[in-house]
């Protein structure tokens, strides 16, 4: 029994210390057992049990293999030394994951947990430390998180089983100075058929049930009582036609639709559209003071970005985005300017 609890240690040991870029010796993880562990074993003991993990996990523990001579009779003994185990998760998958959860629509408590969970999947991925960090936008947590989770949860379900759905809408309603979400009266049942994360929210993709055709889209964190029906919904959508969508009505990127837009040649106005496109802008000219960008981009989203960036930013093409944001213009203007 001590045998096997030792192997065990050794193990935690390599899975919570050591990692590719920074292995362990045999005497490391000797000094380890004894610090952490009150365990003390031998070099010639800890190295039977280092074969006998690699005999039990060839695929998990790594190793490099240098030989010696032995110290007592002077002949060539082989041993394993920087030694490390292989994480189910890569580093860089892990800190993919942890940047996922500091995004999501969490509470900020609800975020730290979830890292410590994603933390464990590799500890060397320094997603740990993410827990410290505290958002920005802590003001717009909301309260109905838990509601969230299960409503995805249920919607999952109800997708994978090809089934049909009620819910009923919610609404916010100001109550004692905060904005209350409430259900109404209105009942709806829809054919589901894809949930969409999109700028820090979760959309079903569904249809009503006489008309297959045509897709809609609602915010999951506002349906409530969501219900999975015992009745199986109406011909399936295809895969193009729920990209299609996407591309047309939440996603902003990956459109077909190209826009150009003049910023200030200046190092804000320039990482703003950074954050925005990405690897979706291009560099097409540039005059004294300013630069133009190529973007393929959802219009509508381009026309939502630059109401916000309007002070740094100009639609040069095409003529109906600049078109549209005159008339969002016009449209401020006189409300403004009305007594």
């Amino acid at each position: 029994m001590a045998s096997k609890l030792t192997s065990l240690l050794i193990v935690e040991i390599l899975q919570r210390c050591a990692s590719e870029e920074h292995p362990l010796s045999q005497l490391d993880i000797r000094k380890g057992l004894e610090r952490d562990y009150d365990v003390k074993i031998s070099r010639n003991t800890m190295s039977s049990y280092i074969g006998e993990l690699q005999a039990h996990f060839p695929d998990s523990l790594r190793a490099q293999v240098r030989e010696r001579m032995n110290c007592r009779d002077g002949s060539p003994q082989v041993i394993s030394t920087n030694l490390y185990w292989m994480h189910e998760f890569s580093e860089s998958e892990v800190r993919l994951i942890g940047d996922g959860v500091m995004a999501a629509p969490l509470p900020q408590a609800q975020k730290r947990e979830l890292l410590e969970k994603v933390a464990g999947l590799n500890p060397h991925a320094g997603v740990g430390v993410l827990k410290h960090i505290v958002s920005a936008d802590r003001k717009k947590e909301h309260t109905t998180v838990s509601q969230l989770l299960y409503n995805i949860e249920t919607l999952d379900q109800a997708i994978s089983h090809k089934k049909r759905i009620q819910f009923y809408w919610g609404e916010y309603v100001a109550k004692q100075g905060k904005l209350v979400l409430e259900r109404t009266e209105d009942c709806a049942k829809v054919d589901p058929r894809q949930i969409v994360a999109s700028d820090g929210h979760y959309y079903l993709l569904a249809t009503y049930p006489g008309a297959p055709d045509k897709i809609y889209h609602f915010r999951i964190d506002v349906l409530l009582d969501v219900e999975e029906l015992d009745e199986h919904v109406a011909k399936s959508t295809t895969h193009q036609d729920l990209n299609d969508y996407r591309q047309k009505h939440l996603m902003m990127f990956g459109s077909k639709s190209t826009a150009t837009i003049r910023v200030h040649d200046e190092a804000p106005a320039r990482l703003r559209v950074f954050d925005a496109f990405g690897v979706h802008a291009r560099v097409v000219g540039s005059t004294d003071g300013f630069i133009d960008f190529e973007v393929k981009a959802n219009l509508d989203a381009v026309r939502y970005w630059i109401k916000q960036n309007s002070e740094a930013v100009e639609a040069i093409a095409p003529k109906e985005l600049r078109g549209s944001l005159a008339k969002d213009a016009r449209a401020m203007l006189a409300q403004y300017e009305t007594s």
